[in-house]
C-alpha cells in the first residue's frame, strides 16, 4: 500500500458541465475494462491518469452493496484515512478519492505484477529463495510501518500483498 493526501470528490453525472467538481474522476482519469480484483471493499479497476500517463488502480465501491458485504461508510472513511497517513515504498499509495451518489473511488498506485498469492501459485517450488525473501522482508517493513502507528491490519495473506516489478 502507499498514500498521498486526497479530498473526496464527486465525479461528474451524466450531462454535468466538464470541469464542475462533479466531472473531476473522468477528466482525471481514463477507466479501462481491465478487472484487477475483487475484495470484501469492492472492485478495482485498471485506469490511466490523462495527465501523466501513468496506469493507477481506481477500487470502486458500490454503496448499495456495502451492507451485503459487512462494510460502512465509517470503514471506507477509516481506511482513507489511514492511507493518507502513510507515504512508504512498501505502502500502496492513495492518490486521490471521489465520490458520486451511487460509488465511492479511490485512485490508487498501480502494482503491476499482481498479487504476491499469483506469484506463489504461478511460481510454486520454483520461487527463487533470495527473491521470496526480499519479499517477506518488504511485507514485514509495511506491517511494522502500520504498528508503529498503532494500526493493525486484520487481514495479512498473500493475496493482499502487491508486486510491483
Amino acid at each position: 500500500m502507499k498514500v498521498q493526501r486526497a479530498q473526496l470528490r464527486r465525479p461528474r453525472a451524466m450531462g454535468q458541465v466538464p470541469g464542475s467538481l462533479g466531472a473531476q474522476l473522468e477528466e482525471r482519469y481514463f477507466r479501462q475494462k481491465v478487472k484487477l480484483g475483487e475484495g470484501s471493499f469492492g472492485t478495482v479497476w485498471r485506469a490511466v491518469d490523462r495527465q501523466s500517463g501513468e496506469t493507477v488502480a481506481i477500487k470502486q465501491v458500490d454503496k448499495e452493496s456495502m451492507p451485503r458485504r459487512g462494510v460502512n461508510r465509517q470503514d471506507i472513511e477509516r481506511e482513507i484515512t489511514i492511507m493518507r497517513i502513510f507515504n512508504h515504498a512498501n505502502i500502496i499509495k492513495l492518490l486521490d478519492t471521489f465520490e458520486d451518489p451511487m460509488t465511492i473511488y479511490l485512485a490508487l498506485e498501480y502494482c503491476d505484477g499482481g498479487d504476491f498469492g499469483d506469484k506463489i501459485r504461478q511460481q510454486g517450488l520454483d520461487l527463487d529463495e533470495k527473491e521470496l525473501a526480499m519479499w517477506v522482508r518488504q511485507m514485514c517493513d509495511a506491517v511494522c510501518v502500520l504498528h508503529t502507528q498503532n494500526i493493525c491490519h486484520r487481514d495479512i495473506k498473500p493475496e493482499n500483498f502487491m508486486v510491483h516489478n
